[in-house]
C-alpha cells in the first residue's frame, strides 16, 4: 500500500497528505504499482467517457478532447512535460551536454511547442475516431495506461541514467532489481490473461505486449545514443508516446 501511495503521490495530482518512507523496498514497490495507478487513471477516464456518451449529444471530437484532458489533469501534465522537454532537446541537434541542459530547462522552446501541438492533435483525433467507431471498452481504458507505465518501468531498469544526480538517478539506485522484475512481469502476465479472457481479443493483447516490450528496447537504444541514457523527462516521454501508439494500434487492429 505504501508503494501504491508513493506512485500516486509522485505520478498524479491526487493529494496524498502523508509523509511516506523512501527506502529501497518502498521505491521498488512504487514503480511496481505504477502500472496499476495508470489503470486507475484509465478507469476515471472511462467514467468521464461513459458520462459524456450517455448524457450528452456532443461530437466524438469533443468527447475525445475532454477524455484526453481528464488524463492530462490527473497526471498534472507531468509526462507531457517530459515529452516536450525531450522534443526540445532532440530537435536542437546540439551535443549531448547541451541536450542535457535543455532537458533541465523549465522553459519551452519552438521545437517543444510544435511537438506539443502535433502530439495533442494526434491523440485527440485518433481517439475521436475510436469513439466514433465505438471500438473502445473499459478493458482498453485500463490496459493501455497499465501497459505504457509497465513498459516505462522495463525501460527504467534496463537503461543507465544519463547523469549521477537527479530524481531519475535516485529512483534507479533505489530499485531492488530481482523483486522488481519478478513483480512487473508477474503483473503483466496476470493482467494480460484477464484482459484476453474478458475481451476475447487475444491477438490484440499479444500484439500490445510484444509491441510495448519491443519499443522499450528500441527506446533504450535511442536514448543512450542521443542522450547518454535515461532521465525523468525521458520516462515521462515514453509513457505519453506509448499511450498514443497503443491507441493508434487499437484503431488499426480492431
Amino acid at each position: 500500500m505504501t508503494g501504491f501511495l508513493l506512485a500516486v503521490q509522485f505520478f498524479s495530482v491526487i493529494p496524498v497528505n502523508k509523509e511516506l518512507p523512501m527506502t529501497k523496498r518502498h521505491v521498488t514497490m512504487m514503480f511496481s504499482m505504477l502500472p496499476f495507478v495508470g489503470a486507475c487513471m484509465g478507469a476515471i477516464m472511462y467514467g468521464v467517457y461513459q458520462l459524456l456518451m450517455h448524457y450528452t449529444n456532443w461530437s466524438s471530437l469533443l468527447i475525445a478532447f475532454l477524455v484526453i484532458l481528464t488524463g492530462l489533469i490527473l497526471t498534472g501534465g507531468l509526462h507531457l512535460d517530459g515529452f516536450v522537454d525531450m522534443s526540445d532537446a532532440y530537435f536542437s541537434y546540439r551535443d549531448r551536454e547541451k541536450r542535457h541542459a535543455i532537458l533541465d530547462d523549465p522553459r519551452i522552446g519552438a521545437f517543444g511547442a510544435m511537438s506539443l501541438v502535433i502530439f495533442l492533435a494526434a491523440k485527440v483525433l485518433f481517439f475521436a475516431q475510436l469513439v466514433a467507431t465505438d471500438a473502445i471498452s473499459i478493458y482498453w481504458f485500463l490496459f493501455i495506461p497499465f501497459l505504457a507505465r509497465l513498459g516505462m518501468a522495463y525501460y527504467l531498469v534496463q537503461t543507465p541514467t544519463n547523469k549521477e544526480t537527479g530524481l531519475g538517478a535516485f529512483f534507479k539506485s533505489h530499485i531492488l532489481m530481482k523483486p522488481f522484475i519478478y513483480t512487473i512481469f508477474g503483473s503483466l502476465l496476470v493482467v494480460a490473461i484477464l484482459v484476453g479472457v474478458f475481451t476475447q481479443a487475444w491477438l490484440i493483447v499479444a500484439v500490445f505486449v510484444l509491441f510495448v516490450l519491443g519499443m522499450s528496447r528500441l527506446y533504450r537504444s535511442w536514448t543512450i545514443k542521443h542522450f547518454g541514457g535515461s532521465s525523468g523527462d525521458l520516462y515521462g516521454a515514453f509513457i505519453e508516446g506509448m499511450e498514443l501508439m497503443l491507441w493508434i494500434l487499437l484503431l488499426l487492429l480492431y
